[in-house]
């Protein structure tokens, strides 16, 4: 078995980091356009949009 460097860790997870915000740019916008002026009031009023959220970027 092969193990990959601290630094090829890195590059790995800052490539998928990157490939993700660019595929979830939209519904990263959306959420944040629900959030924006809210404080408590997000985990209720942005719930489904925050779950769309964390779908998109797991993929």
């Amino acid at each position: 078995m092969d193990a990959i460097s601290r630094r090829e860790e890195d590059i790995l997870l800052k490539t998928a980091k990157d490939k993700a915000m660019k595929e979830c740019d939209p519904i990263v916008k959306e959420f944040a356009e629900c959030a924006a002026g809210r404080t408590l009031s997000v985990a209720w009023n942005c719930k489904g949009k925050y779950r769309a959220l964390q779908d998109c970027m797991v993929q």
